[in-house]
């Protein structure tokens, strides 16, 4: 199953994998050791006054303390989903794209990840490798538009229509409805956040930079 979405305007493609066509447990298992190793792991936003307080490897991936994950055949499955999405965007004229795993994301606990946007790449994709709908949150987009704060009667109008993509240009947030294995390609530019409850389950997802060349 895959989608072509619009989300304030802006193409997300969401895209499910078969856990069975990709080696799942080994790439969850070396995570899962890691956080073990410790669940607090933020080499990303030390200096910000906005706490990040989950275990993520972005920037933090030459650690000797931690296991580097192999992601083993992921790289090949995420090139097809790409290929698809830009398939299914309009694109004019052919172009070359390189793409990168930046890092993982794991947590269990409540915790948070400040809003923040990819400026080093065109789109980003999130895999949500290890995620239940009824214990976990998907990630949180904010809406590019400042007059959302503006609207007359805002509240009157969220309550009468569905709180659906066609219609977030009435929400300061959206956050869609995720499975495990879905795949979710954005523009790099829609800001974006991690919001973690207390969970039996860990979440873990796993973040790609697309940018075209």
């Amino acid at each position: 199953m895959s989608s072509i979405k619009y989300l304030y305007g802006l193409p997300i493609y969401i895209e499910n994998i078969n856990p069975e066509t990709y080696q799942k447990d080994k790439i969850l298992s070396q995570i899962k050791e890691n956080y073990t190793i410790s669940n607090k792991r933020n080499n990303w936003s030390k200096q910000s006054n906005i706490k990040t307080d989950i275990h993520h490897s972005l920037l933090d991936e030459e650690n000797k303390n931690f296991n580097k994950i192999n992601y083993y055949d992921l790289l090949k499955k995420y090139e097809s989903i790409i290929n698809n999405f830009f398939n299914k965007t309009f694109v004019k004229n052919k172009f070359n794209y390189k793409y990168d795993i930046v890092n993982y994301t794991c947590t269990n606990k409540n915790s948070f990840m400040s809003p923040h946007i990819h400026t080093e790449c065109s789109f980003s994709l999130i895999h949500y490798v290890s995620f239940d709908k009824k214990q976990h949150i998907a990630t949180i987009f904010k809406t590019p538009y400042y007059f959302t704060n503006l609207l007359p009667n805002s509240e009157k109008l969220r309550n009468t229509f569905d709180n659906i993509e066609e219609n977030s240009w009435l929400r300061r947030e959206f956050v869609f409805n995720t499975n495990e294995d879905d795949v979710v390609i954005f523009p790099a530019i829609l800001e974006h956040y991690v919001r973690n409850i207390d969970s039996e389950k860990l979440r873990i997802t796993i973040s790609v930079n697309i940018e075209i060349q």
